[in-house]
């Protein structure tokens, strides 16, 4: 068992991936999105609908770089292409079930909330590294279908096997935000964890040796400016995102290999 569908996409909403060449030097499809307005963060109706219509049309659907978490909700439209009954594995360091600003907008810090409301096939959501002072804001109605692992127990003995236990499906989707990772393994425009990215990818490692893996998405870049590009910190946290990308698309590629 191991990742389902080969090929890797990335979508520019905000040109993060244009400095990390190590990793646009992998074959991938490129699909952009940065004419489009209203996205950052909470998308507008028309706009949303436009970012399905693109995604519709990729040859690809095996790993997707998203860009910054302002446009985690993307993944909502990911999940909504899955035709079987599936869990979803997610590394953040939010729950992202913050109410809707209104039923128009979709947001990433809401998008998990509808997923679980809308997408029947969607069994749970299990969220690895959340911050546990989020957990309130979790709704009664859907808390059946939510395991959470916060910030303070992935050192714990046998995280995997407890991992392993919530998951009731054989396919999986696995979404990645880097804010879940510790400051020095990766640089966010969000408040971070402490998770170290060895111990994230000894995760995935499992994950792709035990379930099929229907796709997976990584997010979590840092916006910058192109008058800041070259400032020394925004190469050291260009230089830090694109390791932990290209670590992670090793462990998800290399699993995939393994039954190509």
């Amino acid at each position: 068992m191991a990742l389902l569908h080969d090929g890797i996409t990335i979508l520019n909403f905000d040109r993060t991936y244009i400095p990390q060449e190590k990793l646009r030097d992998y074959p991938h499809e490129w699909i952009d999105f940065a004419d489009l307005s209203q996205t950052k963060r909470y998308c507008e109706l028309d706009s949303f609908k436009t970012i399905q219509r693109r995604l519709h049309l990729r040859s690809r659907h095996g790993i997707t770089f998203i860009g910054s978490g302002n446009y985690h909700y993307v993944s909502y439209l990911l999940l909504s292409e899955i035709k079987e009954p599936f869990t979803c594995i997610l590394f953040d360091h939010h729950t992202d079930m913050m109410s809707e600003p209104s039923s128009s907008l979709m947001s990433c810090g809401s998008w998990v909330r509808r997923a679980i409301r809308c997408l029947p096939l969607l069994n749970k959501v299990i969220i690895i590294g959340a911050q546990p002072g989020l957990l309130k804001h979790i709704p009664s109605d859907i808390r059946p279908k939510v395991v959470v692992f916060p910030t303070g127990s992935l050192d714990s003995d046998g995280l995997w096997i407890k991992i392993s236990q919530a998951i009731e499906t054989d396919t999986v989707y696995i979404s990645i935000d880097k804010d879940v990772l510790d400051p020095t393994q990766a640089v966010t425009d969000w408040d971070q964890g402490t998770m170290k990215l060895q111990d994230l990818l000894n995760i995935l490692t499992h994950l792709m040796t035990a379930k099929k893996v229907y796709g997976a998405d990584i997010c979590g870049e840092l916006p910058i400016s192109p008058l800041e590009l070259f400032h020394p910190s925004s190469l050291t946290a260009i230089k830090k995102n694109e390791y932990a990308n290209q670590k992670i698309l090793h462990v998800l590629k290399t699993q995939h290999k393994k039954i190509s």
